[in-house]
C-alpha cells in the first residue's frame, strides 16, 4: 500500500526502483560494484589488515583502450529527404535538408558532442547503458543580446540509474508509455523553478537524503547545510495518444513543480543505448562486469604473492639459547659465547633457517589470466601495436580481426547517434521557429533566414557517419584528388574546392589568390600591352624609350609566369 502523501508519478518512480533491486544482482550493486572496480577502489567490502591490497587495474586499461577504438574519428548526422519532399525542394539552392544537416552540426559543436560520445560511451561500458537526454531553455540566447531571438536545445547525460522504462523489458524508447528522469538539485532552485510556473505546492519542497540509489559511492555523499540542502525529483515524460505528442510533469516525493505540459514533440526526448543488449529487459550488459571476476583473482593471487614474500622473503636466525644470552644483528657488533666447549663448532651455535620456495606455477597463473583476458576480450599484442613492424600486411589482417568484438558496440553506438539526429530534428521543428542560421555555400560562409516550423511536416532519413569509416574514406578522397590533379584530369582550383577546409588553412584566399593570378596571365596572353600597364613608371619609359626589337623581348619575358617569391 502506498503512502497517500506521495504523488502518483512517485508511485511509477518507486515501481521502477522496485524492479531495478529485483534484478541478479541487483542493478544498482551491480553499477556500484563497477564504478569502484573501474576508478581503482577494487578491495571494497574486503576488510583484511594484514594482507597487502594490490590494484592491477585491467578493467580501466580494457575500457580506455576500447572507448578510444570506438571514436577513433568525429561524428557526423547527415539528413536525406525521403522522395516527395526531394520532388519539392529539387529546384532550391538552399533546401532543408542543408538547413538540417548545418545546424545539427552547430549544435554538435556546442554540446561538443566528441567528448560526449566518450563519456556515454564510458557510462556505458562501465554501467551497461548511456542516456542522452535533451531540453529546450528559454532562457537561453543563442545569438546574444544583439538578437532577440531566445531559447536553445540542450543536452545532458544522464545516468543509467536514473533513468525509467514503463516496460522494463522492451529498450525500445518510442514503445515506452512512459519514461522516467531522476536527478538530484538545490531545494531553492526547484522552488523558483515551481513559482516560474505557478505551482502551489512550491513550499512543500523540502531538502531529502534520498542519495542512495545515485550512482557510485560518491553519489551518497553530499554537502550538509541547512542552506543549500538537496531533494529528489523526477521528470515523467508520457505520449499522449490522442495528440501524438509526449507530455511532461516534474515532481518532488510530495508535491508538483509542474504537470501534464504539452511539449509539441513527436518523440521521447531521450537516446538510450546499451553497450551489450540483454534479452527482455531494458539493462544493458556492461563490458566491465564481465571483466569483475578476472580482477578479482588477479588482485588476489598477488595480494598472497606479496604476502608470502613478506613473511618469508627475509631469512630468521636460530640460536642455541644456552650459550648466548641474545642475538644482536646490528653491523659490525661482537656476540659473547659462554659454555662452549674445545670439541663444539662455533658455527653449530646459531645460523638461518632457510625460507620456504613458492611454487613457480603461482606466477604462471597470474600471467595467463591477464594474458586469457586481453585474448578473449580481443585486445591482442598487434591491436596494442606492441611488435616488431615486419609484416604489415599480417599485422593489418590481425587488427582487424580484434577490432570485430567492438561490432555490436559500434552498431549500438550507430543507432545512438541517429536517435539523437532525429530528436533533434524534432526540437527543431517544434520550438524553433524563425530565426537566422550561419550556412557554408560553394565555401562562403553566409547567414540565411529560415522557418524551422516546416519540419513538423516534412520526413528526412536520417545517417549517421561514426567511426573508423568516415575517416578512411576522406583519405581515400584525398588520394584520389592527389591522382586526378598528379594526372591533368583537374586543374588546381578543382581540386581545392574538393578538398576538406580542415586539412588546408585559409582555402578560400589561396584559391582567390590563384584564380586572380591565372586571370592576370589569360589577360597577359590576350593582350601584351597589359602587362606593361602593370609595370611602374619608370619601367614604362624605359619600355617606350627601347628599339622594337628590345621591347618584344621584354614583352616575351612579361608573358612568362614569375616564379613565386620564397
Amino acid at each position: 500500500m502506498q503512502d497517500s502523501n506521495i504523488t502518483k508519478d512517485w508511485e511509477l518512480y518507486l515501481a521502477g526502483k522496485k524492479y531495478n533491486d529485483r534484478l541478479s544482482p541487483s542493478y544498482y550493486e551491480t553499477v556500484d560494484a563497477n564504478l569502484a572496480f573501474y576508478e581503482g577502489n577494487q578491495w571494497r567490502n574486503l576488510e583484511s589488515d594484514n594482507m597487502p591490497k594490490p590494484v592491477f587495474n585491467i578493467i580501466k586499461r580494457v575500457l580506455t583502450f576500447f572507448v578510444a577504438s570506438l571514436t577513433s574519428s568525429k561524428v557526423k548526422i547527415h539528413f536525406e529527404p525521403l522522395l516527395n519532399t526531394a520532388n519539392m525542394n529539387a529546384q532550391e539552392e538552399i533546401t532543408p535538408a542543408h538547413i538540417a544537416n548545418a545546424q545539427v552540426q552547430n549544435l554538435f559543436e556546442k554540446f561538443k558532442m566528441d567528448f560526449k560520445i566518450k563519456d556515454a560511451l564510458f557510462d556505458a561500458s562501465i554501467t551497461g547503458d548511456g542516456a542522452a537526454h535533451f531540453y529546450f531553455d528559454m532562457l537561453q540566447r543563442p545569438y546574444g543580446t544583439m538578437n532577440d531571438i531566445k531559447g536553445e536545445i540542450n543536452m545532458e547525460l544522464v545516468d543509467g540509474v536514473n533513468v525509467m522504462f514503463g516496460n522494463a523489458n522492451n529498450p525500445n524508447v518510442d514503445v515506452q508509455p512512459y519514461i522516467i528522469i531522476s536527478g538530484r538539485d538545490m531545494v531553492q532552485n526547484l522552488k523558483e523553478e515551481a513559482k516560474n510556473y505557478k505551482s502551489k505546492e512550491s513550499e512543500s519542497i523540502q531538502s531529502d537524503n534520498n542519495n542512495q540509489y545515485q550512482a557510485g559511492d560518491s553519489g551518497e555523499i553530499e554537502v550538509e547545510s541547512d542552506d543549500y540542502g538537496k531533494a529528489l525529483y523526477i521528470i515523467v515524460y508520457r505520449k499522449d495518444k490522442k495528440t501524438g505528442t509526449i507530455k511532461a510533469s516534474k515532481s518532488v516525493e510530495n508535491a508538483y513543480i509542474y504537470k501534464d505540459i504539452d511539449t509539441g514533440l513527436s518523440h521521447y526526448p531521450i537516446a538510450w543505448m546499451n553497450w551489450e543488449k540483454q534479452k527482455n529487459q531494458y539493462h544493458g550488459r556492461a563490458l566491465c562486469t564481465g571483466i569483475l571476476p578476472n580482477q578479482i583473482f588477479i588482485n588476489r593471487m598477488f595480494a598472497m604473492v606479496m604476502y608470502h614474500l613478506m613473511m618469508t622473503a627475509f631469512p630468521k636466525a636460530v640460536y642455541n639459547a644456552d650459550m648466548l644470552s641474545g642475538w644482536n644483528n646490528e653491523i659490525g657488533s661482537a656476540i659473547g659465547v659462554s659454555g662452549m666447549g674445545p670439541e663444539q663448532n662455533i658455527r653449530n651455535i646459531a645460523g638461518y633457517l632457510e625460507p620456504g620456495n613458492m611454487s613457480n606455477q603461482i606466477i604462471q597463473a597470474i600471467e595467463l589470466a591477464m594474458q586469457y583476458t586481453k585474448e578473449t576480450l580481443g585486445i591482442s599484442d598487434a591491436a596494442l601495436g606492441q611488435i616488431d613492424p615486419k609484416n604489415t600486411s599480417a599485422i593489418i589482417a590481425v587488427q582487424k580481426s580484434s577490432a570485430i568484438p567492438l561490432e555490436n558496440p559500434k552498431s549500438n553506438l550507430y543507432e545512438w547517434i541517429e536517435d539523437i539526429g532525429k530528436i533533434l530534428f524534432d526540437f527543431m521543428g517544434t520550438y524553433y521557429g524563425a530565426r537566422p542560421i550561419s550556412l557554408d555555400i560553394e565555401g562562403q560562409k553566409q547567414v540565411v533566414e529560415f522557418d524551422f516550423s516546416q519540419f513538423k511536416d516534412m520526413f528526412f532519413d536520417v545517417r549517421a557517419d561514426v567511426g573508423e569509416s568516415s575517416f578512411w574514406s576522406e583519405i581515400a578522397s584525398i588520394q584520389t584528388l592527389d591522382s586526378l590533379l598528379g594526372n591533368g584530369h583537374i586543374d588546381i582550383i578543382e581540386y581545392l574546392k574538393r578538398v576538406p577546409s580542415e586539412y588546408i588553412p585559409q582555402k578560400e584566399e589561396l584559391i582567390s589568390s590563384i584564380q586572380q593570378k591565372m586571370q592576370m596571365a589569360e589577360m597577359q596572353a590576350n593582350d601584351p600591352m597589359a602587362a606593361v600597364a602593370q609595370l611602374s613608371p619608370e619601367e614604362q619609359s624605359a619600355f617606350y624609350s627601347a628599339s622594337p626589337e628590345l621591347q618584344q623581348q621584354m614583352l616575351s619575358q612579361l608573358a612568362q609566369p614569375q616564379a613565386p617569391m620564397m
